[in-house]
């Protein structure tokens, strides 16, 4: 008898613990000013027909069937009220324009996107003008199913990431109105190569751990070293590459092995060894700034998702940088890839 008072003692306190601890929403706000009149802005982003060139949901299968469809105004309406796609991954969704009065420089959607969320999403765009410039804001804000709610963390780095993926294409996609030459908006470009295996790599190592500082200067910082160590004599024989023991994006904490593959090593301070990279992995090649390569992170691991496969915690992620600031001067040239161990 006691033991059953205790148990359901025990499960009233795990529940109440659960209903006040977990609430179940998310949101995420990203912002950034483009150089474009703040009437052009509007006036494309009313047309829901231009939404597919930066949406970020579609980049995972780029052949899905899209339609549109007239919801609020009637067959008559000159734009469509929303947009449906259809695909083998990505499933069926769709994003919904909601009525607001003319000139309005803010757009209200209700996005449904069953293989990225499992609650209908609210996807929101603000226009502000500064001068001859416009602020554009993406706001994403949803509430989970009640037994989902433990998994609020990561529903809000799966928003943070999809906003600021959604801002940076929809700001390269609007480099087109751009009056000012000072800055240009590049989107990121994701190319998938499927499943595939790592040769073994000769090579220096040192470890790495990023807690307070941001991952790229850690890197610089940690590549510098050992090519200094290494000294002229000893040049690089591949592209560096960073290994993942452990990555926490919602604490910003990071630990690896950064290395550098090396050939007929002149004796030096530092001792090459084998690095075998066991097991099957997906891989995304990733052009674009090393600023933005967590996005690629986060596009391969939906990717691994909606495929219905698993991580291989066994074994490390690992970035290969196969263009980097020794092959180009403009970031948004860089090329790295990415791959993500599975089961």
């Amino acid at each position: 008898m006691v033991v059953i008072v205790f148990l359901i003692t025990f499960c009233i306190v795990l529940f109440l613990t659960y209903l006040l601890t977990c609430k179940g929403r998310f949101y995420n706000r990203q912002n950034a000013v483009i150089g474009a009149p703040i009437d052009m802005v509007a006036e494309d982003l009313s047309d829901l027909t231009n939404w597919q060139n930066w949406l970020p949901w579609l980049v995972y299968e780029p052949k899905a069937h899209i339609d549109y469809e007239y919801l609020h105004s009637g067959i008559h309406s000159v734009f469509p009220t929303c947009l449906v796609w259809q695909g083998t991954l990505i499933k069926k969704g769709y994003i919904t324009l909601e009525p607001a009065r003319s000139g309005a420089h803010y757009f209200h959607t209700l996005l449904e996107a069953p293989a990225f969320y499992p609650n209908d999403v609210h996807f929101n765009i603000e226009l502000t003008k500064q001068k001859e410039r416009t602020l554009v804001t993406i706001q994403i804000t949803g509430k989970l199913p009640f037994f989902s709610r433990w998994k609020q963390k990561h529903y809000s780095i799966c928003a943070e990431k999809d906003a600021e993926l959604a801002l940076l294409k929809l700001l390269a996609y609007l480099n087109k109105y751009s009056t000012a030459s000072s800055h240009e908006y590049n989107a990121p470009n994701f190319e998938w190569l499927d499943k595939s295996k790592l040769e073994n790599i000769d090579a220096v190592t040192r470890p790495f751990i990023v807690s307070n500082q941001p991952m790229s200067q850690k890197m610089d910082q940690g590549f510098h070293d050992l090519i200094t160590e290494l000294g002229p004599e000893n040049p690089p024989a591949g592209p560096s590459f960073a290994l993942y023991e452990k990555a926490d994006i919602s604490h910003h904490y990071f630990s690896g092995r950064l290395g550098i593959p090396v050939q007929n090593l002149v004796p030096c301070e530092l001792c090459p060894e084998r690095i075998v990279l066991r097991g099957n992995y997906l891989h995304l090649r990733y052009k674009g700034d090393y600023q933005n390569l967590s996005l690629a992170w986060h596009v391969l691991y939906n990717f691994m998702r909606i495929q219905n496969l698993k991580r291989d915690r066994r074994h490390y992620g690992v970035e290969i940088f196969e263009v980097g600031p020794a092959q180009t001067n403009n970031s948004k040239d860089y090329i790295t890839s990415v791959y993500l161990p599975i089961k």
